[in-house]
């Protein structure tokens, strides 16, 4: 058998298939023979020369998520020009405004019908993220613009609020079961001295949820 000369174009059509895949079918429903058999001219030990199992895929297609997601994060991150505290809300900005271009493609992973896809989301909100905004939280410490003994803490926080209370694809709120949570969160934060709900903020949110309740 020829080798292959270019394993990363087949790597990435592994992925996009299953990730294709799973979320239509959802994780436990897709099997390495819907993969095979999506893909047209695999053969099982391709898949397996890459990935050992399809829990080994799906570790694969979640960091690529994750690493999608932070991309323009980390940009704001590494901007030396503003506060830790207006990073922090830029970065919230771009998550938001992110996660409406995805409803918009219809690429939303559906977290309900991908129990292990949720899974490695919670390890990666309490892990990758974290850290990354653990860094930007004690940049606001040193330029005064946050106040906070525990900032790993306030950032994990910040990401449970986001990535899962408000996640509209996680929980089906009505708008005023929004509005109640929202008001909650940002007296929360305001109590605390991280006035991170501007009204761009708020907006994006509200936007969010209109677009996810239409894909519904």
């Amino acid at each position: 058998m020829a080798r292959n000369k270019y394993p990363e174009v087949t790597i990435n059509r592994i992925l996009n298939t299953s990730m294709k895949l799973f979320m239509s079918k959802g994780y436990e429903h897709t099997t390495i023979q819907d993969i095979i058999d999506e893909l047209g001219d695999l053969s099982k030990g391709a898949i397996y020369h890459h990935f050992k199992s399809k829990e080994e895929i799906m570790d694969a297609v979640n960091k690529r998520l994750a690493e999608q997601g932070i991309a323009d994060i980390k940009t704001v991150a590494h901007d030396t020009s503003i506060s830790g505290l207006d990073k922090l809300c830029k970065m919230l900005m771009f998550s938001i405004q992110s996660a409406q271009h995805e409803a918009l493609d219809q690429t939303v992973p559906p977290f309900l019908r991908n129990p292990q896809l949720l899974a490695l989301h919670m390890r990666d909100t309490m892990g990758s993220a974290a850290d990354l905004l653990t860094g930007v939280i004690e940049e606001g410490i040193r330029d005064g613009s946050i106040h906070t003994a525990q900032p790993r803490r306030l950032a994990q926080m910040i990401l449970l609020f986001f990535n899962v209370w408000f996640n509209p694809w996680m929980y089906s709120w009505t708008p005023n079961e929004l509005k109640d949570i929202i008001s909650f969160a940002r007296n929360v934060f305001e109590e605390i001295g991280v006035p991170i709900f501007t009204e761009e903020v708020l907006q994006s949110i509200d936007e969010l949820h209109s677009l996810s309740q239409k894909q519904k």
